[in-house]
């Protein structure tokens, strides 16, 4: 793994594009300014937004109240009726074609598929080394409008079934080829499309760092805990190295991507969406791992105190000087790119900036369930795993007890983006 993504000079001549929204004007010919500015530079596409196309309020919305509610309760806030229906150690989720949803359980070693009233209808895969089985199922791709693929542990079998539950192929990862990368069933990350997978390592520091990246090493405290977790020492100060996100292409070729704060994909064709750390800004890859895009807003980041993450006790924390302004991104089935942050010039918190697979910053969407790190949706293993389609937004939430359960948010689209076909309101 001796790559690291050359990345093209974006330099300050670049010619402005016609690529600007048309800008409105009122009834005295005054015209406003635009919305969002294209350019190019290098080959590189740099879209500049300078406001959202629809106003707070003017936007899509989420229904408050889940409609889709799988494991935990039958009705929000009383226990379980039926022990089949509660779900754990979710990995993978995603809502198929004929509205079930399939949920991939890791320890439960099985494949669920729930009606959306939340009745179980169907259970693929059972523990076992024979095909179909799993031994530690780690990730669920769903390809439309049939097709359920479960990747096992180390990549040791990626199992093809259709929605019936019929195992329709199956597949090993290069084990060899793998280890001479220097990756093993550890660092195994998450699957992208086309034989392409992510796999971590630690981080390597490199000068210069790619705007998106920082492999320095972090500090944090830890501490020796009694039998209750609380903290019985003073505690020393620890260095934490970054994972460093590595591509593995179809031909296990591999290209670093540096140690960015998290990564997402998805779209079509399928990219490689990465938040930079200090930047409001999203850099978009195409498979290859070459820079095809920048998606910015060119408003001013929050300013962000010296903070800790942990339990309150400073338990484990990791110390750091920033936060980066979009703290989770995903990419729901159309292409469309959802940021979650909290930004002044929206003036509603914590909310979703929605931008088009053009890379155009459409409207903001408060988001329904709250924040915390219940509402996470960064699905790499580390957080909890979420799918967005057209018509809901599907998240794995836990309660106070650890209760895992499964929420779907009808999305209300009445608002139309004009130019873009086929996302007028449903």
């Amino acid at each position: 793994m001796d790559k690291r993504l050359a990345v093209a000079t974006v330099v300050a001549s670049a010619l402005l594009a016609a690529g600007c929204n048309p800008a409105p004007s009122d009834q005295s010919g005054t015209a406003e300014q635009p919305t969002v500015t294209v350019r190019d530079s290098a080959g590189i596409e740099i879209v500049e937004n300078h406001a959202p196309q629809h106003a707070p309020g003017e936007f899509w919305t989420f229904d408050t109240v889940p409609q889709i509610v799988l494991g935990g309760a039958n009705t929000l806030g009383e226990p379980v009726h039926d022990s089949a229906q509660l779900v754990w150690d979710v990995v993978g989720l995603a809502r198929l074609d004929d509205g079930r949803v399939a949920i991939l359980s890791s320890t439960g070693k099985q494949l669920l598929l729930f009606e959306p009233s939340g009745r179980l209808s169907r259970i693929i895969g059972r523990s076992g080394e024979g095909p179909g089985e799993f031994t530690r199922p780690e990730w669920l791709q769903y390809l439309p409008p049939d097709t359920l693929v479960v990747w096992d542990y180390f990549m040791t079998s990626i199992d093809h079934f259709d929605t019936t539950g019929v195992l329709v192929g199956e597949r090993r990862g290069d084990h060899a080829r793998l280890l001479e990368l220097g990756i093993d069933g550890e660092s195994f990350g998450f699957p992208i499309a086309d034989g392409a997978f992510m796999a971590f390592m630690v981080g390597r520091e490199v000068d210069p760092e790619l705007p998106w990246s920082d492999c320095s090493p972090r500090e944090f405290w830890t501490f020796r805990a009694n039998s209750e977790g609380q903290p019985i020492s003073q505690g020393e100060l620890s260095e934490w190295v970054p994972e460093e996100y590595v591509l593995i292409d179809s031909t296990y070729s591999a290209h670093s991507l540096g140690c960015p704060a998290q990564v997402a994909f998805g779209g079509h064709p399928p990219s490689i969406y990465i938040p930079a750390r200090r930047r409001n800004e999203i850099y978009q890859f195409n498979l290859e791992g070459s820079l095809s895009r920048i998606i910015r807003r060119s408003t001013e980041v929050a300013p962000i105190v010296r903070s800790t993450r942990g339990s309150p006790e400073g338990f484990g924390t990791v110390v750091v000087d920033t936060l980066p302004p979009f703290f989770d991104v995903v990419v729901d089935t159309e292409g469309y790119l959802w940021a979650r942050s909290r930004s002044p010039e929206t003036g509603l918190g914590d909310h979703w900036s929605v931008f088009s697979p053009e890379g155009r910053w459409l409207g903001v969407m408060p988001v329904p369930w709250g924040g915390g790190a219940s509402g996470l949706c960064r699905g790499h293993g580390y957080t909890s795993p979420c799918w967005v389609d057209r018509d809901f937004f599907m998240i794995l939430r836990r309660d106070e007890f650890g209760v895992e359960r499964v929420e779907g948010y009808r999305i209300r689209r009445e608002v139309g983006e004009s130019g873009h076909p086929g996302t007028a309101g449903v």
